[in-house]
């Protein structure tokens, strides 16, 4: 089957080309620079070079494709433009769910955020869970109006639509930025990583990039018209989640706890001196408050419905430190 895809370059889609190909699917990967998509496998992948705003090349890739993954979009900490995030997140999303029209293709399965959904306050976060405080940042209130589209398209014109929401993703790295998790272990057993946020108490969602993979292609194949899954894996504490760590890496840094006010005073000067630098922040303001919530999340949609089985977090990331 001819699969068309978006992000082939970036952390999860790499993976992604490299499972379907496997599965003996034929793949054409929109992509922004050719040379960028030397680490992906050559035989059985097709690339074509444009993005998400180029219409004609999305419509040259796509055709003849019956199955389409859009998991390409603005990832960036930090944009001196915010509508960057919406012009690729919203009209990017919505050029391929037109071409996908056109095309009649079977089904779309968009990669969206379990950050979407907002964190665990007020309870755990499910896929019906309504967010009851405002986006903390672009990234999340752009893929918020990206799947509000998405749903638009499968109620109004009948496209075959579902959305996957990965939490933290890790794991090894085949090709494009790593995930922030998976710099964040790197950084730990370099020695370049530290500090802990606040008292350490606060909870993830961690999910192995291969759980993500297998989510979206059981999506593509189980999934209902319209639905929502969130692609999650075990919930742990900062301190829970460097207590793996330090033992499956046998590397026990001592770790600084920092209050929020440090944290946020950090953001500023760090913040200032990127963009004097004309440099991208390594962390920002917006960043500090998010990571300060609770993102306790349920899989069990995803495990119940579509069948995806969970890798523990001590699994991934020792298989994540395997392959570093």
């Amino acid at each position: 089957m001819n699969v068309f895809i978006t992000g082939g370059t970036g952390y999860i889609g790499a993976h992604l080309i490299k499972e379907l190909i496997s599965n003996g699917h034929k793949v054409h990967a929109l992509v922004r620079d050719i040379e960028k998509a030397a680490p992906l496998p050559k035989e059985g992948l097709l690339l074509f070079k444009g993005d998400l705003s180029d219409k004609k090349s999305i419509k040259e890739a796509m055709n003849g494709c019956d199955q389409v993954y859009h998991v390409a979009g603005n990832t960036s900490i930090w944009e001196k433009d915010h509508s960057k995030y919406y012009t690729i997140n919203v009209d990017g999303t919505r050029n391929i769910l037109d071409a996908a029209l056109e095309h009649k293709v079977k089904r779309v399965v968009f990669t969206s955020t379990a950050g979407v959904l907002g964190p665990s306050y007020g309870g755990i976060v499910t896929e019906l869970k309504c967010r009851n405080i405002d986006f903390l940042i672009e990234y999340e209130s752009s893929k918020a109006m990206a799947e509000s589209l998405v749903k638009s398209y499968v109620l109004e014109k009948g496209l075959d639509a579902v959305i996957v929401s990965p939490t933290r993703v890790f794991g090894p790295v085949l090709c494009g930025e790593p995930a922030s998790i998976t710099k964040l272990i790197s950084k730990y057993i370099k020695g370049k990583w530290r500090i802990i946020p606040g008292d350490g108490s606060k909870i993830g969602n961690y999910v192995f990039v291969d759980d993500v993979v297998k989510g979206q292609i059981l999506a593509m194949a189980n999934g209902v018209k319209g639905g929502t899954y969130i692609l999650g894996g075990e919930n742990h504490s900062y301190n829970a989640f460097f207590k793996i760590l330090k033992e499956e890496s046998g590397i026990d840094y001592h770790l600084i706890k920092t209050n929020v006010g440090l944290q946020l005073i950090f953001a500023h000067l760090n913040e200032f001196y990127s963009i004097l630098r004309n440099k991208k922040p390594a962390i920002t303001t917006k960043w500090v408050h998010r990571c300060n919530y609770d993102w306790e999340v349920s899989p069990n949609k995803a495990v119940e419905e579509l069948q995806l089985k969970i890798t523990p977090l001590r699994e991934g990331i020792k298989k994540t430190l395997n392959s570093f």
